[in-house]
C-alpha cells in the first residue's frame, strides 16, 4: 500500500505545473498529484477512477469491520488511516461530497495509532488530512509536533511550508520550512523542485513588499489535491 508520507515530491511537480498555468494571474495553487506508480494498475486506474473509489471503499469497509473485532492493531489502524485517505484523494475527482468524510476518518485511525506510537510519519499523514478535511488547528499543531520529534524531517518541512501558504497564505513561514528541506534533498531532482518552490514563494513575498504588505493577497495554493 502506498503511504502518503513517501510522496510529498509528487505535491511538487504539480504545484510546478499548475503554477506555470496560472502565472499569469499572479495566483498559485498547489496540487498532490501523485507521481504515477511503475505497477501494472496505472492505467486501469487512470482509466476507471469510480471503479478504483468503489474498490478503495470496499477495502474499508472490511478493514472497519475487523478493526471492531481488533480495536488495538495498530498496523490495522495505520493501514486504515491510509485507505481513508487514499479515498478522500480519489474522491475528490468522483465523489466531492463524501471527500470530506474521508478525510476525518482517516484522522480518527491515525489518531488510534498515535496514541501509543508517536511516530511522526503517522503525525504528517494525520496533519495532511485534518488539513484536507478542513481541522486547519489540529494540522497545524500535528506538523508542528512532528518536526519537534524530527526536526529534520524533510516530508514534514515540505507539507508543512505547503500548508502555510495555503491555508495561512503565510509565504514567509512557508519559505523558511523550504529552505530547511532543501539541504536535506537526496538528489539533484529533487533540489531542483523544491528549488522552484522557494523561488515562487519568494516572488509571492516580493509581490506583497511592492504592496506595501507584509504577505500577498492571494488565496495561496488554492484547490489542493494531497495524492500519494
Amino acid at each position: 500500500m502506498k503511504k502518503p508520507q513517501h510522496t510529498f515530491f509528487a505535491w511538487v511537480l504539480v504545484i510546478l505545473i499548475i503554477f506555470a498555468m496560472v502565472a499569469s494571474g499572479g495566483a498559485m495553487f498547489f496540487s498532490g498529484g501523485g507521481v504515477p506508480s511503475s505497477d501494472s494498475n496505472t492505467t486501469t486506474k487512470a482509466a476507471n477512477p469510480v471503479a478504483d473509489y468503489q474498490a478503495t471503499k470496499a477495502r474499508i469497509e472490511a478493514m472497519v469491520k475487523q478493526a471492531k473485532l481488533d480495536p488495538g492493531n495498530v498496523p490495522l489502524q495505520t493501514a486504515l488511516g491510509n485507505e481513508y485517505y487514499n479515498a478522500g484523494v480519489e474522491a475528490e475527482t468522483v465523489a466531492t461530497t463524501e471527500t470530506q468524510d474521508n478525510f476525518k476518518h482517516a484522522v480518527e485511525a491515525y489518531q488510534n495509532v498515535l496514541k501509543t506510537n508517536k511516530d511522526p510519519n503517522v503525525m504528517v499523514d494525520m496533519a495532511t488530512s485534518a488539513f484536507k478535511s478542513g481541522d486547519n488547528d489540529l494540522a497545524e499543531k500535528s506538523f508542528k509536533e512532528a518536526l519537534v520529534i524530527k526536526p529534520d524531517f524533510i516530508n514534514a518541512l515540505i507539507n508543512y511550508g505547503i500548508f502555510l501558504s495555503e491555508a495561512k497564505q503565510d509565504w514567509t513561514g512557508a519559505l523558511n520550512q523550504w529552505q530547511k528541506a532543501l539541504p536535506l534533498a537526496q538528489n539533484s531532482s529533487d533540489k531542483a523542485q523544491i528549488q522552484a518552490m522557494i523561488s515562487q514563494a519568494q516572488s509571492q513575498l516580493k509581490a506583497s513588499s511592492s504592496n506595501g504588505t507584509s504577505n500577498p493577497a492571494t488565496n495561496g495554493m488554492s484547490n489542493p489535491t494531497l495524492k500519494k
